[in-house]
């Protein structure tokens, strides 16, 4: 529908523009400046939650570690809990030791997967350590894990996550609901910034594997089948990912023997056999 400003006597403006149009500037403005504000205080979280000291850090771990896992079926003794215990702790850099602990769990889940939370939580599955064919690999996936600890990216998603639960809260009880728009390019923000971490992840593991073995040999393995199941299914695309925020396994694993190259480090060598228990 055309609009077509009436003609008034009075000397009051009137817009040439559509209401309509007027209200989606406005739209846009509430948009811009909510996001705005979310970006600000995340960033804020996430540095103060980086600043916390060994003790304070090790009890928001134990809050989280309670809170999230407290029901779940961990193994947390025997001589596979004995071997991947050790083989993280020989894993740790020297900024990692003036942390807390390290504190294994092992998750009776099928899907191979890893994952380290605040306070220095190093989770497994029975499926990653079933599907590792040596240490090598083993131990880079456990690295890269422990990357995210010694960056602190636990502790700067927990204060992220902070400032928006606290703002859903604030808001939720003033009656107001953040526009979905708002709510998909928050999570779009946060994706990209766990790329980020991911790649940091990836190059203190690489560092780490070539200070412990001399050479990136058998590192890579895990990717490198994981990335052919990918391709055997036809799944590799843009949106396909591992843990659905770590860089494409094709491309992840380019970068990293580019890396290795650059740097003039062997990406062959013998490896490493796994205990047979």
């Amino acid at each position: 529908m055309k609009y077509t400003p009436r003609e008034i006597v009075d000397e009051v403006n009137v817009t040439p523009v559509h209401p309509l149009v007027n209200f989606g500037y406005l739209i846009g403005t509430v948009v811009a400046a909510s996001m705005t504000i979310y970006v600000g205080l995340g960033v804020a979280g996430a540095q103060i939650a980086t600043r916390i000291g060994p003790e304070a850090e090790a009890k928001v771990g134990e809050v989280v570690f309670n809170s999230m896992f407290a029901g779940a079926d961990l193994i947390e003794e025997g001589p596979q809990f004995d071997y991947t215990q050790a083989l993280a702790e020989s894993l740790r850099s020297e900024r990692l030791k003036q942390r807390p602990e390290l504190k294994l769990h092992i998750l009776d889940e099928d899907i191979p997967n890893a994952m380290v939370s605040p306070g220095g939580h190093v989770f497994v599955t029975q499926g990653l350590l079933r599907e590792a064919e040596t240490e090598n690999e083993l131990a880079f996936v456990l690295a890269h894990e422990l990357g995210h600890y010694e960056n602190r990216d636990t502790l700067r998603g927990l204060g992220r996550s902070l400032v928006f639960i606290s703002l859903n809260s604030v808001l939720a009880l003033g009656g107001v609901q953040l526009p979905p728009m708002l709510t998909g390019s928050i999570s779009l923000a946060d994706l990209h910034y766990s790329r980020e971490q991911e790649q940091r992840a990836d190059i203190y593991a690489i560092e780490i594997m070539y200070e412990r073995y001399g050479h990136l040999g058998h590192s890579l393995d895990f990717f490198k089948r994981l990335n052919e199941q990918e391709l055997d299914l036809g799944t590799v695309n843009q949106v396909l990912e591992w843990q659905s925020t770590h860089p494409l396994t094709q491309s992840r694993i380019e970068e990293l023997e580019a890396l290795a190259t650059k740097r003039g480090w062997a990406l062959e060598g013998e490896a490493t056999a796994l205990p047979e228990e």
